[in-house]
């Protein structure tokens, strides 16, 4: 089969869980037998290259002079067009040069949409990861002209589709209730996890006690004030715990150092900008206890990653956590927002080392069981062989 796949985020490009979601997947069909491109971004030279055996374009979006004189209103749903159009023409070339089955992107940004104004094939696949608007309205952005205008993009994107494909059954919900849209019947496809590189630790090396471990962008909806206001409370009961949070700051950097000023202990909190993906897992491995707070989430790759490290993890009861996390087996889950209920859960594993090893055990079983990467594979190519075959 022939795939194709349509990310603004691609490594070493790496902002989010889709642009590790295609790279993983791409990397899997790819070495299963198919043929795989992917259409990705550049801000330097555009260029063509294999990575892993899978074709990778990289287009670079020009600003269109015409349109300056919105950009002041309306530059996000500008962008997102002008991003839109670079895509639309080198999938063009790469249809005409290769039998192309499928393509497949996610709800933002509707990476192909000038080509399939006018194009019904190849069979367009949207899945559902998290609109942006919808992560928008989470961290507080005001409904502007440019908010609707980009949820319009999304809403006919996600209509468009030949097939659209949930991460999770809420993740499906949360978007039908956004757009307004009847989405029944949608197959559901976890993301896949690379089990060789997120392990154990084999060297045996002596874990952190008292290391907490957040790993994510720093904005509202990941729940790193509700992690904050939580910490207080640890610090009260283990005054030599310490933070280490590891993502880039999306608009949070202000209130996080003032809160940070605030604690007890200031300095036993570490943030690290950014790292990439490979430099993670030793940071997992070292670490007690990994938390993941947010308001919302899909089925984010951090949480998964962690359990496969057979890391005793906390997590929010939100979205695709609740069925990742097993509560009391695999994980401990607390109420969205909660500092209190999150704050006694992380005190509870620093306090009990058996319980931690316990949980941790689960988590890597439960990972292996469950989204081992040719399991989710299988799965996919199984979703576009049916609507392919329904098409024909």
């Amino acid at each position: 089969m022939n795939i194709l796949f349509l990310s603004k985020d691609y490594p070493p490009y790496l902002i989010g869980g889709v642009g590790v979601y295609v790279y993983e997947m791409s990397r899997l069909l790819a070495w299963m037998g198919h043929k795989v491109y992917v259409i990705t971004k550049t801000d330097e030279t555009p260029c063509v290259y294999l990575d892993a055996g899978v074709r990778v374009y990289r287009v670079k979006p020009k600003r269109i002079a015409f349109w300056n004189g919105l950009r002041g209103k309306v530059g996000g749903f500008l962008e997102r067009l002008e991003y839109s159009l670079a895509v639309s023409k080198k999938l063009k070339e790469v249809v005409k040069e290769n039998h192309i089955d499928i393509v497949e992107t996610c709800e933002a940004r509707a990476e192909a949409f000038w080509y399939y104004l006018f194009h019904r094939k190849p069979l367009l696949v949207v899945k559902l990861h998290t609109p942006e608007t919808v992560a928008f309205k989470m961290d507080h952005v005001l409904g502007t002209l440019d908010y609707r205008l980009i949820k319009l993009l999304e809403e006919h994107w996600v209509s468009r589709a030949s097939l659209r494909i949930g991460l999770s059954s809420e993740v499906v919900d949360i978007t039908a209730r956004h757009f307004s849209l009847k989405l029944a019947n949608v197959p559901l496809m976890p993301n896949p996890i690379n089990l060789e590189l997120f392990k154990p630790s084999l060297s045996g090396a002596a874990e952190d006690r008292l290391g907490i471990l957040y790993v994510g962008r720093l904005e509202f909806r990941k729940g790193i004030h509700t992690l904050l206001k939580a910490f207080v409370h640890v610090q009260d009961e283990f005054p030599y715990a310490h933070l280490t949070l590891i993502g880039s700051d999306c608009g949070m950097r202000c209130y996080m150092e003032k809160k940070i000023k605030e604690l007890k202990y200031p300095e036993c909190v570490r943030w690290i900008d950014y790292l990439p993906r490979e430099e993670l897992v030793k940071h997992y491995q070292e670490n007690a206890v990994c938390v993941v707070p947010s308001l919302w989430e899909n089925y984010p790759y951090v949480c998964l990653e962690a359990l496969a490290c057979g890391k005793a993890v906390v997590a929010s009861s939100v979205g695709g956590l609740k069925k990742i996390i097993q509560h009391g087996f695999n994980g401990i889950l607390t109420p969205p927002g909660s500092a209190k209920s999150l704050g006694e859960a992380i005190v509870k594993l620093l306090k009990e080392e058996q319980l931690r090893k316990q949980l941790g055990s689960a988590a890597r079983v439960s990972i292996e069981k469950e989204y081992a990467p040719e399991l989710i594979a299988n799965r996919a190519i199984e979703i576009y062989e049916k609507i392919l075959n329904k098409k024909r």
